[in-house]
């Protein structure tokens, strides 16, 4: 009926009267055993107030010192004992720590957290980010340190199983937050023609295997296995670029520790191959002209965003012109309207002959052309090089010949659950085929009982 626990130097009692949880401190478990005496002697009705009169105390014992750690002291000391997680994940758990969680728990003895102040926090967090994926990966850093405490009985519960919070949760009204593209081959045919030459291996390679960026950027000729008899070639996903400390990169383990080997083409294994020929073992497949790893953003924004662009816009019918032709304008950009993208007015000089400066005159930067043309690419949304992995995953989903265990596999996720989780606006049809499925299991049956029943006849 009522337990005692302790807790550094001092000892509780704690029971429940009518539904709430009570709880007396005391210096010694002499008189620990005196309270739970009483309790149970009142059958637990009994409040804590009233223990402590019983026991000729007219209010609680001095506080003792916090029992627990806070939540800083628990944080480091946890991730100090972290073995299996990269210095660039290290890094990013103590930006974490740092720029959120320690101003909000970190004098907090973790015993004292409670699940309305994770609710709070959480909810505090989605007014200033807005991203939901962002306010996740905070909370999965709070969640984290608080589960090892739970695991070894320093805490009796992680706080954050108490609350309600739902990872990746969107508002409902939330329409700002990007949804994944997926591509039909027609689509992607068009946007692999806006591109160079020079990087349209990168773009096979990229929706050919579904493999993350981090990932095919660190392909090197080795982890090229040539076809044999009877077997496809294949591609070795051993690797990826991280981010360390300090955001230097360097090559570590994939997403998920999952390394795998991947079945592709012929096609596309001569086209990798072609672009190491007669190079060293360890040398990148895609990589920039002095040999180095490319970069993300560098790649985004002078490569990928200037051939969507050109994708998505007509020769013939191109977007309208922001500015007009006028010979005779002088001054700003802002005399005839101009804007930057912040809203602010412009206040550069006219382009020669137009009422717009360089930067003002001409389509939006990415206008794109409204004609329905059958050469120029119609999305709903802007595309980015994560969106051919997506792609891939659609394409794969379409084929009744692959099941989501494969599908899962080849993308290299944990577990199949993570694969639901992302595509599983992919997977009604599969859910749909059960039903026909298990109808065709129930005729076969039949149709056997009726064939048994005429030969017994």
């Amino acid at each position: 009926m009522a337990s005692i626990e302790q807790h550094g130097p001092s000892w509780r009692v704690v029971w429940r009267h009518q539904g709430q949880k009570q709880r007396t401190t005391w210096s010694s478990p002499e008189l620990a055993a005196d309270a739970k005496q009483i309790v149970e002697g009142y059958r637990g009705n009994r409040t804590a107030e009233q223990v402590y009169i019983d026991m000729g105390v007219l209010a609680p014992e001095p506080p003792v010192a916090p029992t627990t750690p806070t939540y800083r002291e628990w944080a480091e000391k946890w991730l100090a004992s972290k073995t299996r997680i990269t210095p660039g994940m290290r890094a990013r758990y103590r930006q974490q720590f740092r720029d959120r969680i320690f101003p909000a728990f970190g004098d907090v003895p973790i015993g004292d957290i409670t699940s309305i102040a994770v609710g709070t926090w959480v909810n505090d967090m989605r007014a200033v980010m807005g991203s939901p994926k962002t306010v996740t990966r905070y909370y999965s850093a709070l969640f984290a340190p608080l589960k090892a405490a739970a695991d070894q009985g320093i805490i009796p519960v992680n706080p954050c199983r108490g609350s309600d919070v739902k990872r990746d949760q969107v508002a409902d009204d939330d329409t700002g937050e990007h949804r994944a593209v997926y591509l039909t081959p027609v689509q992607f045919e068009q946007l692999r023609e806006a591109f160079p030459e020079a990087w349209r291996v990168l773009l096979d390679a990229l929706v050919e295997t579904g493999v993350r960026w981090g990932e095919v950027t660190a392909l090197a000729k080795m982890h090229l296995v040539p076809p044999k008899r009877g077997a496809s070639a294949r591609v070795r996903v051993w690797r990826a670029w991280k981010r360390g400390e300090g955001g230097q990169r360097y090559l570590g383990t994939t997403k998920g520790r999952a390394k795998r080997s991947l079945p592709i083409g012929k096609d596309l294994y001569d086209a990798l191959l072609a672009l190491v020929d007669g190079q060293s073992d360890d040398t990148l497949i895609f990589r920039r002209p002095d040999g180095r790893e490319l970069d993300y953003s560098d790649m985004y924004n002078d490569v990928w965003r200037p051939a969507l662009r050109r994708a998505r816009r007509c020769e013939t019918h191109p977007p309208a012109n922001r500015g007009e032709q006028m010979p005779d304008a002088t001054g700003r950009c802002r005399d005839y309207g101009g804007t930057r993208d912040n809203g602010k007015l412009c206040g550069a000089r006219v382009r020669p002959g137009t009422n717009r400066c360089v930067s003002h005159y001409g389509p939006a930067l990415d206008a794109v052309s409204t004609c329905g043309c059958p050469d120029v690419l119609v999305i709903d949304q802007p595309a980015s090089w994560h969106d051919l992995r997506h792609t891939c995953a659609a394409w794969l989903f379409s084929d009744p010949r692959m099941t989501p265990l494969m599908i899962s596999r080849r993308l290299g996720h944990a577990t199949l659950a993570t694969t639901s989780d992302i595509y599983g606006d992919l997977m009604p049809d599969l859910e749909e085929s059960a039903v026909d499925a298990i109808a065709d299991a129930r005729k076969s049956a039949k149709s056997g009982r009726k064939k048994g029943a005429r030969k017994k006849g």
